[in-house]
């Protein structure tokens, strides 16, 4: 495996923990936070629209909600975007819930009857 490059980040940037940084989608909504923070600064944009920029491309790298796996790495996002101010409390209670969601569908598996299932 590639250990990712370790860049220096912006003033404002979240930090990235080796625990956090050993989880891949982790990594990759680190690295989309980081690309648009670095390219809002390219453009001219002020710090805090940067951030904010850089918030949302964090929370649209998370993965789908489509496997056993990519929930679980959907909910460490979650965790690891509050922790570094990418996902709001309130956000955060919204997206876990859709997560609690998705892990009960998938559990249910398929409708009886339906064009996945025959």
């Amino acid at each position: 495996m590639i250990d990712p490059i370790q860049m220096p980040l912006p003033e404002g940037a979240p930090e990235s923990s080796t625990a956090a940084s050993s989880n891949s989608a982790i990594s990759r909504c680190l690295d989309a936070w980081n690309r648009a923070y670095q390219a809002n600064l390219a453009k001219g944009k002020g710090k805090a629209t940067a951030m904010v920029n850089a918030d949302q491309a964090y929370q649209q790298a998370m993965p789908p909600l489509s496997s056993h796996q990519n929930i679980r790495d959907f909910i460490a996002c979650i965790a690891h975007g509050v922790l570094i101010h990418a996902v709001s409390l309130d956000c955060s209670a919204k997206l876990l819930y859709a997560a609690q969601v998705a892990l009960s569908a998938l559990r249910q598996g398929p409708a009886k009857g339906s064009a996945a299932g025959a």
